[in-house]
């Protein structure tokens, strides 16, 4: 497993209790004396790393346990999405944000179907695998 995906998960549990508590991420380098864009590269999309101490020291400023910015580890399983066709057994790769909003749909409606760019029959299907 990639650390990035740890770091990035741990940044977005951090984001979603500083906006619970409606605290600015430079309210949160204030009250943790960490530099804004040191709070700010914890919650984005890049890899930051810190230390546990870090972690608590942020998780005290937000008035949480520290548990609270840890993932559940099925957040950190990494997943494979792809599209196959029933008809002709062809499969697509397709980006995770895509499957994501994809997986999304099928919990909505589960009879969805997509053209196949090899066959053109409108018999493709969502597959999820997990890494």
């Amino acid at each position: 497993m990639d650390d990035k995906i740890i770091y990035n998960e741990i940044g977005k549990l951090v984001k979603k209790e500083r906006k619970k508590k409606k605290i600015t991420q430079e309210q949160l380098a204030n009250i943790t004396s960490y530099s804004l864009s040191f709070i700010a590269n914890i919650e984005s999309n890049t890899y930051q790393s810190f230390s546990i101490h870090t972690l608590y020291n942020i998780a005290n400023a937000l008035d949480i346990s520290i548990s609270e910015l840890l993932p559940d580890k099925n957040e950190l399983i990494e997943k494979k999405y792809m599209l196959i066709c029933n008809h002709c057994k062809s499969n697509v790769s397709i980006p995770k944000e895509i499957g994501k909003l994809l997986e999304d749909i099928e919990k909505i409606n589960s009879n969805n179907t997509y053209t196949c760019p090899n066959c053109k029959e409108k018999k493709m299907m969502i597959n999820i695998e997990k890494e």
